[in-house]
């Protein structure tokens, strides 16, 4: 467990200011030495937190973040079943505090073995993304954990699928499409929203919202709304 001798101050500075909404934010490393960072809570429910993914982004850029923190205003530490699915999707460790009382509770990332088909829907533990990074998991091929996405991230002015972004997955764009490349689609939008992987013979495997993960043919629907193609080629 990480040392917060020199950061618990500042950690409860930001839960007191936030309260009573969950304060949020990650600690990271820099330079060798362990910083916090207080984040904007962008979730509409005042008993959930969303870190907002412009700060985070720009966190990742400069530091290495090593956890995610919140808090759990007039409650325990003890994790909810979202904090530990999240925690997995996420692949880092949850440091929850109870407020005021600043009791704290680690929650460690777990190995997601959940098959890939017929997987229900759920934005950030079980969506698109997790199940493109599970299939490539199967392939052998080990991408990084995603970071703390918005939803419905396209109508916020938000893109996490640029081909730059994507070019740091190992990826290329190319044109026509081979048995495990990655397909990324904008649908309703002119900005990438959904990803999934050509299996070959013009089916895909993805998992789109509000339905099962599954394969399915790209023609006639989906390959109007086809971005890009993208192959592996680090």
């Amino acid at each position: 467990m990480l040392n917060l001798s020199n950061c618990l101050n500042k950690i409860l500075d930001h839960f007191e200011s936030e309260y009573p909404r969950e304060g949020c934010g990650v600690l990271a490393v820099k330079k060798g030495k362990l910083e916090w960072h207080p984040c904007t809570n962008v979730a509409k429910d005042s008993d959930d937190f969303i870190i907002k993914s412009s700060e985070y982004l720009k966190i990742r850029r400069t530091s290495d973040i090593v956890a995610i923190v919140h808090s759990h205003p007039d409650a325990t530490s003890e994790p909810s079943s979202c904090d530990i699915a999240n925690c997995n999707a996420v692949g880092l460790p949850y440091y929850i505090f109870s407020y005021p009382e600043m009791e704290l509770t680690v929650v460690e990332p777990t190995i997601n073995t959940v098959a890939l088909l017929g997987r229900p829907y759920k934005f950030g533990i079980s969506d698109c993304f997790e199940a493109m990074r599970d299939y490539y998991t199967q392939e052998g091929l080990e991408l990084p954990r995603r970071a703390l996405y918005e939803d419905d991230w396209w109508l916020k002015g938000l893109d996490y699928f640029t081909e730059e972004h994507i070019n740091t997955w190992g990826f290329n764009k190319v044109v026509e499409p081979k048995k495990n490349d990655l397909l990324i689609f904008a649908v309703g939008s002119k900005i990438g929203n959904h990803c999934g992987v050509y299996i070959g013979n013009d089916v895909f495997f993805h998992h789109a919202t509000q339905r099962l993960s599954c394969k399915e043919n790209l023609y006639p629907f989906w390959v109007k709304h086809l971005l890009g193609t993208y192959r592996y080629e680090a």
